[in-house]
């Protein structure tokens, strides 16, 4: 036993040189470097055929630690598309490793900044790897004003990164954005995969639209921002999984509270404005028992929980088949089968 002791003393010894020398020498700093990097930059793996679903971003405007704002990607192996670009989304988008040269399009809800604001740096992002054309702006009535209020804005940025890298390399005709405006109810078919649009209530802000993507007997939809309306369960009706905006009206209502309390009025206020503006949680639950939904995931969480006793709040009358996203969760849909993966 003691010679056994004293060989797993030493082992242990020898792998915390090892470790020290690799970490506070040159030699060992560029050894992990070289293969930290390419590990990073290898090819990644090809998708199976299906709906791939990546959580860009969970938050709503309100601070939430390790939140990223409203954002959802949505692949398959010949498609990319991303439904609105919160702020901190390209960041997440970028740890992923998400394929941005070969983009096919955003589609927008709305133009509130939440939904928007990372725009043009998933625009860069995608130019400067490599995509073909302008990024396309899918969105309602408006959309072709976003798309042009940023192109003005990023005109010096793009000049700048021409002028540095070369105008070859970056053609400035793929540095913009093209806005596309479509229909409330529009649908629009990329080969297998077809993205509907439809109305939902977000009022007073009009227009605002939610999307339903279906590919290979598979099925997606992503409210945006809305309340539960019949359109809203109408789209969602056999879907295999639906991600939904989300507020907690017990938490929202506690804040402000606390902030009348404090003299805190004009947070006060927006905290009661916003109690009709946005699915609470509880109706998000009835829809999903009342409607054949395989999966609900809440997202653009009212607030972002920053506890788990915020989760459970957020979280009451939960059925089995729904849950709370985080920044960086993945849904996978294979293609004609009813399984969903939920990789965390």
């Amino acid at each position: 036993m003691k010679k056994l002791l004293v060989s797993l003393a030493a082992l242990l010894a020898f792998f915390a040189l090892a470790a020290y020398l690799a970490i506070n020498t040159v030699a060992g700093q560029d050894f992990l470097l070289a293969r930290a990097v390419a590990l990073a930059a290898a090819a990644p793996d090809e998708l199976e055929d299906g709906l791939h679903v990546f959580v860009c971003g969970s938050a709503a405007p309100m601070p939430a630690p390790d939140r990223a704002q409203a954002c959802i990607a949505v692949l398959t192996p010949e498609h990319y598309f991303i439904v609105d670009a919160g702020a901190g989304s390209a960041n997440n988008l970028g740890l992923e490793q998400l394929p941005s040269e070969r983009l096919s399009g955003v589609f927008l809800t709305h133009f509130h900044s939440d939904h928007i604001s990372e725009l043009p740096t998933i625009n860069v992002v995608s130019w400067a790897s490599g995509r073909k054309g302008p990024m396309k702006l899918y969105g309602p009535r408006g959309v072709e004003r976003i798309a042009d209020g940023f192109n003005m804005a990023f005109t010096d940025d793009r000049r700048h990164r021409m002028d540095h890298h070369g105008r070859e390399f970056m053609p400035e005709v793929f540095g913009v954005m093209q806005g596309i405006e479509i229909s409330e109810t529009e649908t629009l078919e990329f080969g297998a995969l077809k993205i509907r649009a439809f109305p939902v209530n977000h009022s007073p802000i009009n227009p605002a639209v939610g999307y339903r993507f279906d590919y290979k007997g598979r099925s997606v939809v992503i409210t945006g921002d809305t309340l539960v309306t019949d359109t809203l369960r109408e789209a969602s009706t056999g879907a295999d999984l639906l991600l939904s905006d989300a507020l907690s009206l017990p938490i929202v209502q506690a804040l402000q509270k606390a902030s009348t309390d404090v003299g805190r009025d004009r947070i006060a206020k927006i905290l009661g404005d916003i109690q009709d503006y946005h699915a609470s949680a509880a109706s998000v639950v009835e829809l999903t028992k009342s409607t054949d939904i395989g999966m609900t995931a809440l997202y653009h969480l009212v607030p972002g929980p920053r506890n788990a006793v915020m989760e459970n709040i957020f979280k009451r009358g939960f059925t089995d088949n729904m849950l709370l996203t985080k920044d960086r969760m993945w849904f996978v849909l294979p293609a004609s089968s009813s399984e969903i993966q939920v990789r965390r």
